[in-house]
């Protein structure tokens, strides 16, 4: 009689775990870095109503909002989001009349990197509306954890 295989071996089983290994040691880091990355557009995402809300006092006072009133406003970035530890505004900060938004990092699960680096975000008037040029000095090999817009060196 003709005995029929009912299971898989230990050799079968332990190779079968040694696949789904490799294929944790690959993708656990890299969705690490996607997740870092994806939490990291929430502060630029809110900036962009901020700017918005500067633009406006902007345009209808004929001046930027004075050092009080804008630090009002990006204060609510850092209540808003639990990314941002610290945020300052500083009004006419370059001989261009350009006002510094300086976003300051926390919790961004990339612990060693990112906490306490900083987003910082030039406002400058332009003929078209506002120009925004944001810059930080997260070094460039941490770069994929942070949005295309702010992969720059320094302020341009």
């Amino acid at each position: 009689m003709k005995r029929v295989q009912q299971g898989f071996t230990l050799i079968e089983l332990m190779i079968v775990v040694a696949i789904i290994g490799i294929l944790a040691a690959v993708a656990i880091p890299a969705y690490q870095d996607y997740t870092t990355r994806a939490r990291m557009a929430e502060p630029v995402s809110l900036m962009s109503a901020a700017k918005l809300d500067i633009y406006e006092r902007m345009v209808s006072e004929g001046a930027w909002p004075d050092d009080s009133d804008g630090e009002e406003i990006v204060d609510r970035i850092a209540s808003q989001s639990d990314l941002v530890s610290a945020a300052d505004y500083t009004a006419g900060a370059t001989t261009a009349d350009a006002t510094l938004v300086e976003l300051t990092l926390a919790n961004t699960g990339d612990a060693t990197n990112l906490d306490s680096k900083k987003l910082n975000f030039t406002l400058t008037p332009s003929a078209n509306g506002l120009a925004v040029t944001c810059w930080t000095d997260i070094d460039s090999d941490y770069y994929n954890r942070i949005p295309n817009e702010c992969r720059n060196d320094s302020a341009s």
